[in-house]
């Protein structure tokens, strides 16, 4: 079958997208290929497609669990042979999966980076006929982008075993500085590059000052009605707005990294089924899950940038229906922004006060390289040196991404199995067994994830006590625990305190530079309201545009509105005193800015009476 029949049988498409074809036509001929799509641009058919093609494996390698599944899920609803392996899976399901692929019975498998690590997975590629390595979310393999993944620098020793398998790179969000380093860190050969416009017609970008971010929310969410993702900077804030949006009659949720993998899943398929469910998150959610019926996304918090900004506002509007991407900002978002970042920011003494006494801790003298696998209990670490919790926490993810260490099956959550025969467990008397039984049911036959803070907190216990009782269970074999808290990594090179005080150092400080440039783009973007915000964006990833959208709210409020003036807010301040909130939803459809000038406008010329902290009535 040719590329655009398959598309019809199992797409249902009758044409591809630009420049999707052209892509696809590179790969067949087994080109190197970097593809530059807009978020909802359609990436994974310019793999999907030569996959059914080619006689042999496609092997995708996705930083997102949650995209392998939801493809594999789509992918095999359709008829196509699919799989994907991660931590969740065991041994012997991972042996007959791979048999498959050897089988020829597979013809794509998504995997993580990280996988590539594991020796018996690799050597296993080898007996293989892999015909494609598709990698997603490229940018994660540059230090400079906003999601760097460490992993992503071992794809090209693939290379290695696989000399003639075709590499396609695909991508959403990539500067000139980061499409260089992709080609460069995945080694692709002489590659054709294929950039599609960022544009989406029915997506428009805006920022709004906001004084009461809650209320406007309500405001906004009732003019634009619909599926919808609120983006917030912590957990907190999760439960507090999804709780006020539910007081308000919205069908709200919360989603943040710390949930259990079953909490997840199952407000994941929540919110896929439903048409008007309203998700407030951390940026843990969204990536990877298709739900084309996105109206809005918001931000009430001034993102980390522009790349997180446009990967995030692009979840919107997939089914191509007018969508919008809503920053509600205050000044006060920058100097929060700012002061968050540098109070986590170790400076060059403290940067080097945390590798000297991480080196005390171990007993690693100078020059030592050991084939040791270490455990470092994070909390107990910084409680003894006196260090700053975060600080260690970004210290060792950024030797990590230096590969001076090799940190092990990190995770974002504590998970526990219990190992011991249920009757010999007496729960009356061990209260810590109690909860896990009572609260995560399959605990017995397989790992669940499990919070320490939460069950101290159900159990009036502290979290250390809890800890160090899990540790104790697991010694004597009544538990598997992986505790989230213990830190568990190598060292790849010899211990070299010069080089931390030198280069180590001056590599971190530039991360950190770029880093603030970012967030420095991103206070620019939202606080200027003179350019075009949809040229402004597409400006930073260097698709200069002569035209304004037409869309955005600086675009808009540079037009006349001709469909309400202070007569029309007469002649419904005539029904008696309104709150503001009930004007502001009788012309719902109007601009706000227009509704609270006309307003103030009949009250400066004393035709609108003020009546306590929000009414209004007409003055006779």
């Amino acid at each position: 079958m040719t590329p655009k029949e398959i598309l019809f049988k199992y797409w249902n498409y009758s044409s591809f997208k630009t420049p999707q074809e052209e892509i696809i036509s590179s790969v067949l001929e087994g080109k190197d290929t970097l593809a530059i799509l807009p978020t909802g641009g359609g990436k994974s058919i310019c793999y999907q497609v030569p996959a059914i093609i080619f006689d042999g494996l496609t092997l995708v390698i996705s930083p997102l669990i949650a995209l392998m599944k939801d493809q594999v899920q789509n992918l095999k609803s359709k008829g196509i042979s699919t799989a994907y392996i991660t931590n969740e899976i065991d041994q012997n399901t991972i042996g007959k999966i791979l048999d498959d692929c050897q089988n020829n019975k597979i013809k794509l498998l998504y995997v993580s980076p990280e996988r590539l690590q594991n020796r018996t997975f690799v050597d296993r590629l080898k007996q293989i006929n892999i015909s494609l390595l598709a990698v997603d979310e490229a940018h994660c393999v540059s230090e400079w982008g906003h999601d760097f993944r460490p992993a992503y620098h071992r794809i090209s020793r693939l290379k290695t075993i696989l000399p003639k398998v075709p590499i396609l790179a695909l991508t959403a969000t990539a500067t000139e500085k980061i499409q260089q380093e992709i080609v460069e860190k995945l080694e692709l050969n002489q590659p054709d590059v294929f950039k599609s416009s960022l544009k989406r017609e029915n997506l428009s970008y805006n920022v709004f000052l906001s004084a009461d971010k809650k209320n406007d929310l309500i405001y906004y969410l009732k003019k634009y009605p619909g599926s919808s993702i609120i983006f917030v900077r912590n957990r907190k804030l999760t439960y507090e707005i999804a709780i006020f949006l539910s007081q308000n009659g919205f069908d709200a949720d919360f989603f943040h990294a710390k949930l259990t993998k079953d909490e997840k899943e199952q407000k994941q398929q929540d919110w896929m089924l439903s048409n008007s469910r309203i998700m407030v998150s951390t940026n843990a959610f969204g990536m990877g899950i298709d739900k084309p019926n996105v109206r809005t996304v918001f931000h009430i918090d001034l993102p980390q940038g522009i790349e997180a900004y446009y990967q995030e506002v692009g979840r919107a509007g997939r089914d191509e229906q007018e969508s919008y991407g809503i920053y509600l900002y205050n000044p006060d978002d920058r100097i929060q922004a700012e002061n968050i970042f540098k109070a986590n920011l170790p400076s060059q003494q403290d940067f080097i006060k945390i590798g000297n006494c991480l080196f005390s801790q171990l007993q690693l003298a100078e020059g030592e390289l050991t084939e040791m696998n270490y455990q470092l209990d994070i909390p107990k670490f910084t409680e003894k040196f006196g260090l700053n919790l975060k600080m260690v926490l970004q210290f060792l993810e950024f030797l990590n991404t230096k590969e001076v260490i090799q940190q092990k099956n990190y995770s974002q959550n504590s998970s526990i199995q219990i190992l011991a025969s249920p009757h010999s467990i007496n729960l009356n008397e061990n209260r810590i067994f109690d909860y896990l039984q009572r609260h995560y049911p399959g605990i017995y036959t397989y790992n669940r994830e499990i919070s320490e803070s939460k069950m101290a907190f159900e159990l009036h216990m502290s979290i250390g006590d809890i800890r160090n009782s899990l540790h104790e269970y697991a010694k004597n074999g009544s538990i598997d625990y992986s505790d989230r808290f213990l830190a568990r990594f190598r060292f790849l090179v010899p211990r070299d305190s010069n080089a931390f005080k030198n280069k180590l150092w001056k590599d971190f400080e530039s991360i950190q530079v770029n880093n603030w440039k970012r967030l420095q783009a991103m206070a620019y973007y939202a606080e200027q309201n003179t350019i075009c915000r949809e040229r402004l964006l597409f400006g930073y990833f260097n698709q200069k545009s002569d035209q304004n959208c037409g869309k955005c709210d600086v675009c808009q409020s540079k037009k006349q509105n001709e469909n309400f003036n202070s007569s029309d807010l007469i002649e419904y301040l005539k029904e008696g005193t309104k709150t503001q909130a009930e004007i502001l939803s009788k012309f719902i459809n109007s601009p706000k800015d227009k509704i609270v000038e006309e307003l103030q406008y009949l009250i400066d010329e004393m035709r609108v009476q003020p009546i306590g902290f929000d009414s209004y009535k007409l003055i006779e």
